[in-house]
């Protein structure tokens, strides 16, 4: 924190103690007071723990949140600083900006430097002694998908320098901090314990019916569609149990009892078995026999499962091509869905972690770091390409090779532009000294060597208008 910044600091708190809070501060703390009079926070919403255990048991929700949550997971993260006069600044307008902004300061700047070796790093990338930093990214995604929050334990070392994150299933978190009593409060099995607000990392995305509560995700609005696909694959699996349900009811009238039973006996034996299979059977009264059929294709079983496959998929924005589904694809819409997916379903989960990252955990290293994550979204080779066609000289050799396939040339071989005088190379991009002095020189050598031709052919005329002169005479 500069100079300023502390100097601002002090003048508020100096300000408060002898003014006290204004009258705007006294409304919010009276709102926030007067939403959990109790004391305590918000418990888990209702269904929390379903909504976790669903992510084992439905097919399609664990597919889509899986491959959301891996591809958030493996996105690699970047440190960067701002420097000015030699010395570390706090930069917030980058820090604050968008991806788009973030990038292209990042991109131009002279004075920002990246910084590869730092403890924040380690923390992001290492996890804990239980999980892998991948692992640990994953399941913050997992949970934010099912319920809209997820809440990380931080280990410190003697300095008070967080060195792991614990994530902490929510239904685990039985109430968050209020202004009165600012602990959460965990709880599960032997274990529950009040810890301090400033001990475990909240993410949330706030649900808007109460956005200083529980999170809401994704999955909590897709509960009927769940269940429903659910309960249909439960249908279908105890279809194969025979649901207590005979495939056929045979039935005659004036059979008693002991010759009914000799009737099935008989009917057992003798149709009952691979075998036995198409053959007849014979009868010396009239018996009524009715077939009890269930088709999944009358109870459109099939489309309903496909019905609400597509629904889940769609809420959670994955285009079908992510997730191999191909019935109605082609090569455009599966290169179109790579985009789609990176732009509009990664980056904007990347950039709501990035959020709570740079403004609750970033300031616990260094407030004046950057944090940055990879670009998720691949680049538009197509539009690559026509912009190097406009103007091919403005690449060089290695630059061609790579966006080709191949390798740099050694010995810096490869660093030359191709510059349209006939395609020839040049060390430096443009029109060169050399360059500009070869063509001058090229230029007068081609003047005078016309001026020479013409004087030949001056003499030529002269020398045979003289001879036919002198033949004239004669």
């Amino acid at each position: 924190m500069s100079f300023i910044d502390n100097l601002k600091s002090f003048g508020k708190s100096v300000s408060t103690f002898l003014f006290g809070q204004s009258s705007e501060s006294d409304h919010v703390n009276n709102m926030l007071v007067g939403i959990y009079p109790g004391g305590y926070g918000a418990p888990p919403t209702r269904g929390t723990r379903e909504l976790l255990d669903a992510y084992n048991t439905m097919p399609w929700l664990r597919a889509v949140v899986n491959k959301v949550s891996r591809s958030v997971a493996t996105t690699g993260w970047h440190l960067y600083v701002v420097s000015e006069n030699g010395k570390a600044v706090k930069a917030a307008n980058i820090q604050n900006a968008n991806f788009e902004v973030r990038s292209r300061y990042l991109k131009q700047q002279n004075n920002i430097r990246e910084i590869t070796n730092h403890p924040l790093l380690d923390l992001l990338n290492t996890g804990n002694s239980f999980m892998t930093g991948i692992t640990v990214r994953q399941i913050i995604q997992v949970y934010l998908d099912l319920v809209g929050e997820a809440f990380l334990l931080k280990e410190r070392n003697k300095a008070g320098v967080p060195i792991a994150l614990y994530p902490l299933p929510p239904d685990w978190v039985v109430n968050i901090p209020t202004l009165d009593y600012p602990v959460f409060r965990v709880s599960f099995r032997g274990f529950d314990e009040e810890i301090p607000a400033s001990e475990i990392l909240w993410i949330s995305d706030p649900d808007p019916r109460n956005p200083y509560a529980r999170g809401s995700g994704t999955a909590r609005s897709l509960a009927d569609e769940l269940e429903t696909d659910e309960y249909a694959a439960k249908h279908t699996k105890s279809w194969f149990y025979n649901k207590a349900r005979p495939d056929l009811i045979i039935s005659a009238d004036g059979l008693t009892r002991e010759e009914t039973q000799r009737l099935e006996q008989d009917w057992i034996n003798k149709n009952q078995g691979f075998f036995r299979a198409y053959k007849p059977y014979f009868i010396s009264k009239k018996v009524d026999v009715q077939a009890l059929n269930q088709t999944f294709e009358n109870m459109q079983l099939v489309d309903l499962r496909k019905y609400e496959r597509d629904t889940i998929i769609h809420v959670y924005g994955v285009p079908p091509e992510i997730l191999g589904i191909i019935e109605s694809s082609n090569r455009a819409t599966i290169e179109a869905s790579d985009y789609l997916y990176s732009r509009w379903v990664i980056q904007p989960r990347l950039e709501l972690l990035r959020s709570y990252l740079q403004e609750r955990l970033v300031p616990e290293f260094d407030d004046r770091l950057i944090l940055e994550y990879d670009n998720p979204i691949p680049e538009d080779k197509e539009y690559v390409l026509r912009a190097a066609q406009a103007s091919p000289w403005s690449l060089t050799v290695d630059e061609w090779r790579e966006m080709s396939g191949h390798n740099r040339l050694d010995n810096d071989e490869g660093k030359v532009y191709p510059l349209p005088y006939n395609m020839y190379f040049a060390r430096n991009f443009g029109y060169t000294s050399n360059s500009n002095n070869e063509a001058s020189d090229s230029k007068t050598k081609e003047k005078e060597d016309m001026e020479a031709l013409a004087e030949i052919i001056r003499e030529i005329e002269e020398l045979d208008e003289s001879n036919t002169v002198k033949g004239g005479e004669e």
